[in-house]
């Protein structure tokens, strides 16, 4: 999630820019941080609570309705989330002679052999979203101001999943692996959301109505996705 970090400082930094340069820019950037967990995890599956990460970038543009402070809202982003999975575990995908892929949850020591000790085992997953949200603003003149609470659903679509590996190998060197494959995840996912906050700063909840897996490991038809955290606004 370093990466992720550096992106999220980025675009706060961007924004503040935007902010002083532009002040009649259209729309807002927003920047959602926080944290991912499973409902339903696939079995032998525990997440580490603390260390599987969502963000999310936005660009949502209000469309009044009336003069009452209430607004559709309708978006454009990227979501990526990360899952750390604990007890030496990763996702395994395979294929067989009759092309029928299949995905399982497997020990690291026997997906890599030549690994002596284990720091970290992540599973990654970007999408394409499109947030739609129904808000009401307190303060009716001045959008970027004042309490505001927002209703809405989310939809999106995986472009990219992998699992990244952190070990040293039988020769005490640190290595890391990052494999990007069909992990068996939902191509499309859909869920609801909801946002309450003042100026810009917010809080965040994100529940997938979708399942997460279309080709599911053992004990894993039922997951779902969960994320909240904190929303900050760059422009």
């Amino acid at each position: 999630m370093r990466k992720l970090g550096i992106l999220l400082i980025g675009v706060l930094t961007l924004g503040s820019i935007a902010r002083a340069q532009r002040p009649d820019l259209p729309g807002s950037l927003v920047v959602d941080w926080g944290l991912n967990t499973f409902l339903n995890a696939p079995t032998d599956v525990k997440l580490s609570s603390f260390n599987s990460k969502t963000v999310n970038v936005i660009y949502y543009y209000d469309l009044p309705i009336g003069d009452n402070g209430l607004t559709f809202t309708p978006g454009i982003g990227l979501g990526m989330e990360r899952f750390t999975l604990e007890n030496g575990k990763t996702l395994r995908t395979s294929v067989n002679n009759s092309n029928v892929r299949s995905v399982a949850v497997a020990d690291l020591a026997t997906v890599y052999p030549q690994a002596n000790t284990f720091d970290k085992s992540k599973v990654g997953l970007n999408y394409l979203d499109i947030p739609l949200e129904f808000r009401y603003y307190t303060s009716k003149n001045n959008l970027s101001r004042g309490f505001r609470v927002a209703l809405g659903a989310k939809v999106g679509v995986l472009y990219s999943s992998f699992t990244k590996v952190k070990f040293e190998d039988n020769a005490a060197d640190q290595r890391m692996i990052k494999d990007r494959q069909d992990l068996g995840f939902q191509k499309f996912r859909y869920g609801v959301q909801a946002r309450v906050g003042f100026g810009g700063f917010s809080l965040f909840g994100y529940y997938e109505l979708s399942d997460k897996f279309d080709i599911a490991p053992a004990g894993g038809v039922d997951t779902q996705g969960l994320s909240f955290g904190i929303s900050l606004t760059g422009f």
